[in-house]
């Protein structure tokens, strides 16, 4: 939330990087930063599945599975920002999850990594054996995951995004099927219809609101007494 990159999985040479500074040497305007899976659970509060919902955990699932939370109806961080790295665990199934896609016995040579997901859901949305299998194993990766989030936070509603998202009509009965006796109380579960925008529409949101902070605070918009 200061601007600083905490821990970057996917580029480990990022770690304690000042990327909102970085980047303030090209922008002459504030630069805020923020994580991915907390822009997107932002964005489905504002425009997605998640309006007027209070608690609410949105899972970004895509090349790595993590996890944005409302409480509130305001994302909540944590105290050093990790909250909903649920995946860091290596007791749940989101470190793995993946792997079951990626690993389809039958992917053709051609297929690049980040298509290898889609592939299998068309796969598995025909009937496939071998796609149905890789379907139901990360669904139930997946539903790990989330069992820990809403066994601890009780939210309203769970939202899937990122790249699977697409295949909602594919992965949400198993899914439902693997979660619901994981919970004590399963939570409402919807598949964001914003696809690969959640995030970006999410940065959006933050300068919209950013910018909102500064008209309104009362402390700027008032002059100061006089003495």
């Amino acid at each position: 939330h200061d601007g600083l990159v905490k821990r970057c999985v996917g580029l480990p040479e990022w770690d304690g990087l000042d990327l909102a500074g970085e980047m303030a040497v090209d922008f002459d305007c504030p630069v805020l930063v923020e994580n991915d899976c907390n822009l997107a659970a932002l964005t489905e509060g504002w425009i997605g599945e998640a309006q007027g919902v209070d608690d609410v955990a949105f899972v970004l699932s895509g090349v790595r599975t993590g996890a944005g939370l409302l409480i509130g109806g305001r994302v909540h961080r944590g105290r050093g920002g990790a909250a909903g790295e649920i995946g860091a665990l290596p007791l749940v199934g989101w470190h793995r999850a993946t792997s079951h896609l990626t690993g389809y016995p039958k992917m053709p040579p051609d297929i690049l990594p980040q298509e290898a997901a889609e592939y299998v859901f068309a796969r598995a949305r025909t009937g496939e054996p071998a796609a149905r299998w890789a379907v139901e194993q990360y669904a139930h990766d997946l539903a790990e995951g989330i069992a820990a989030l809403v066994l601890a936070l009780d939210p309203e509603l769970v939202v899937i995004g990122g790249g699977v998202s697409r295949s909602g009509d594919v992965l949400l009965e198993p899914l439902r099927r693997h979660l619901d006796p994981l919970c004590l109380e399963p939570p409402a579960l919807a598949v964001s219809s914003l696809s690969d925008q959640a995030v970006v529409l999410g940065a959006v949101r933050l300068a919209l609101d950013h910018v909102d902070a500064r008209l309104y605070d009362v402390d700027t918009v008032l002059p100061e007494p006089s003495s």
